[in-house]
């Protein structure tokens, strides 16, 4: 009897081939109705993991994850109340998957915030999701989940605490919705004791990612509110790259701050001891690193001049030597020639390293006919007073490093004037230490005005980073709003020396003009990424500048809208959107 039930039923399989076939693993419908059952959910949840991490590894990801995202997530909608020994799961699979259409239950982890870890891990994993598919449609959701925290903390609490707030507002930063500035200038208004450093710090980043001038004076007055660790990544290097991310409409804001006129900040800095000038200074140093043109004369105006011309370091103020020194740095970081002649008329009036040096570094990054002309006045007679040294030795260094200064500002017409005054140096020491500089002459006399000659130098990682440094220098001059040539030289940055490291990220900026580079970008932060923990310090300053670079080139959050707008009608016109 049992033979024969089985050949009846091999019979009947024959007879109807469909009803028999195995489901198709590969087949989200496979597992949705798995799904809907819950005697079947954990292995239907384990399957279809695998699945969406094959397919988000396949070609045709695209249209099998719109699928996934059409066909699976309103299911994890459907049963996510009553199966929330697979919320886990559901989160992990929309993790695999990166497909903004997650947003629906991801908004459902967010909202099940109440305290208890379970609650915390699924929100910490949509947040992840969010972050990783970018998925603008859950902005909302994480500005009020993220609202809710900063009015009462007490749910993010713990070992961990204020780490959900973190992530919220790095999940915001992520993406650059105009819709999240009012909860992140919140955020930044918070004080220390009740939230944690760490959120301000990513708030700052979140709104300079934005771009929104809305929130130039939260960015501004947290540096004085929130007391934090010097580092390259504290509250004020992050609110000060966030400000070079808005740019010119921050500008009046700032030099509010450099006149000493803005109110919050001068209550907050009296509250906290902060010294007015300590204000003004870091005014000065926002608009170096914003490359702000506007500011140039406001700049030059607050640059001490009374003491300036040959006159003994003794009747310097060393006060006023450490703030031109500041407003120097800024003037060279904008390289407008407007600075020079007020740099060059200060350049020997302490014979101070702390001053002078920075005054040189100023003009050479500044450059063009007068900027050299100062220069090889500093190679011809430059000195520092012993009085500032440790070692007498180096009394006239500042002979053979600016000389590196003025061939970088010397065009190659102007070039043969430097070469003179190097020519003219009789000090032995001085001789053995200025033709470390040679390969950059060489490069300006191989090329001349030939831009290919140029860029070949600069893509040459063999080539001295000296010539490569002055190659770049000329490719600036030569190929003015050039993207493709502003890359290369953020490619660049790789060079070894950390001076020159600091021209490859000031260039792209100056050259575009305004204009955005994402490869550049992508250049700087491949580098900083792959460098991470092992820098030594002195890269603190060219890190700062390749962020202020990468904050200038990004492309703001209305360009990336216009681009996934553009990139959406694409697909809806290709028919990729409907796929499945």
């Amino acid at each position: 009897m049992r033979k024969l039930a089985i050949a009846s039923l091999a019979l009947s399989c024959l007879l109807a081939a469909p009803a028999c076939k195995e489901p198709d693993p590969n087949k989200f419908e496979t597992h949705i109705e798995k799904l809907k059952d819950p005697g079947k959910r954990a292995g239907a949840m384990a399957d279809l993991e695998r699945l969406v991490k094959a397919v988000a590894s396949s070609p045709d990801s695209k249209a099998r994850l719109d699928e996934f995202a059409q066909k699976v997530v309103p299911v994890f909608v459907e049963i996510w109340d009553e199966a929330k020994e697979q919320h886990d799961g559901m989160l992990q699979v929309l993790i695999a998957a990166g497909h903004p259409g997650g947003c629906p239950v991801w908004e459902k982890a967010l909202a099940g915030i109440d305290g208890s870890d379970e609650a915390r891990k699924e929100a910490l994993l949509a947040l992840e999701g969010i972050k990783k598919s970018k998925s603008r449609p859950c902005a909302k959701a994480v500005v009020d989940a993220l609202s809710k925290l900063i009015d009462d903390p007490k749910f993010d609490k713990g070992k961990e605490e204020g780490r959900l707030r973190l992530e919220m507002v790095e999940a915001l930063g992520a993406l650059r919705d105009p819709a999240a500035v009012p909860v992140l200038i919140k955020a930044m208004e918070q004080t220390k004791e009740n939230q944690p450093v760490a959120v301000h710090r990513a708030a700052a980043t979140a709104l300079g990612n934005i771009g929104d001038p809305a929130a130039v004076d939260a960015l501004i007055t947290v540096t004085f509110r929130v007391p934090d660790t010097p580092s390259t990544s504290d509250i004020g290097n992050r609110s000060k790259t966030a400000l070079v991310a808005i740019g010119k409409p921050a500008i009046p804001r700032v030099l509010e701050m450099l006149r000493g006129k803005h109110e919050e900040v001068n209550k907050l800095a009296a509250e906290h001891g902060v010294d007015l000038q300590i204000v003004k200074n870091t005014a000065a140093g926002i608009l170096g690193a914003m490359g702000a043109k506007d500011a140039v004369e406001e700049l030059v105006a607050f640059m001490p001049q009374d003491d300036c011309g040959e006159k003994p370091a003794a009747e310097t103020d060393p006060d006023q030597a450490a703030l031109r020194a500041i407003v120097a740095q800024a003037l060279g970081f904008i390289g407008d020639e407007r600075g020079v002649d007020a740099l060059c008329s200060c350049v020997h009036a302490t014979h101070n390293p702390g001053d002078m040096w920075p005054i040189v570094e100023a003009l050479g990054r500044i450059g063009g006919a007068k900027a050299t002309e100062c220069l090889v006045g500093v190679l011809e007679r430059g000195e520092y007073d012993p009085e500032f040294l440790t070692n007498s030795d180096f009394r006239y260094e500042v002979r053979w490093e600016g000389a590196r200064f003025a061939i970088l500002a010397a065009s190659p017409e102007e070039l043969p004037k430097v070469e003179t005054a190097i020519a003219a140096q009789t000090d032995p020491k001085v001789k053995e230490k200025i033709a470390q500089w040679q390969p950059g002459i060489d490069v300006v006399k191989k090329c001349k005005a030939d831009k290919a000659c140029y860029l070949g130098v600069l893509k040459d990682t063999s080539a001295h980073w000296f010539a490569r440094e002055k190659a770049a220098v000329e490719l600036a001059r030569l190929a003015k709003g050039d993207v493709a040539v502003a890359t290369e030289i953020a490619k660049a940055f790789k060079v070894r020396s950390p001076d020159a490291r600091v021209t490859m990220a000031l260039l792209p900026p100056a050259m575009l003009e305004g204009k955005s580079c994402g490869a550049c970008v992508d250049a700087y932060e491949n580098v900083l990424k792959a460098e991470k923990g092992t820098m030594s310090a002195k890269m603190q300053l060219p890190v700062l500048v390749a962020r202020y670079a990468m904050a200038k080139l990004r492309p703001n959050a209305a360009e990336e809208q216009k681009g996934a707008a553009k990139a959406g009608g694409d697909v809806e016109a290709g028919g990729d959107a409907k796929a499945g």
